[in-house]
């Protein structure tokens, strides 16, 4: 937990819109793979978790994995996080 807690003070967390042009998959696996080199994770394995199903479902693994450093803003009428 240390260590995670050390990664959080290095990576600023920062905000992503959904519904404007950052909310293009491509920026949003773009960023995935910034932030997974950052933190050590297999930038690959993340993008092929996101790729197995559709935007949601990739919208969804993205939160799983960097939920503590970006906040998602979508829609008040928006479906895409569980």
């Amino acid at each position: 937990m240390a260590i995670k807690a050390k990664l959080q003070q290095k990576i600023p967390k920062v905000t992503l819109d959904l519904s404007g042009p950052d909310g293009n998959i491509f920026v949003v696996m773009n960023l995935a793979t910034k932030l997974a080199h950052q933190l050590g994770y297999d930038s690959e394995q993340v993008i092929n978790r996101m790729k197995e199903g559709n935007y949601k479902h990739a919208i969804n693994v993205f939160e799983s994995y960097f939920g503590d450093y970006v906040d998602l803003l979508v829609n008040s009428d928006s479906e895409l996080l569980n």
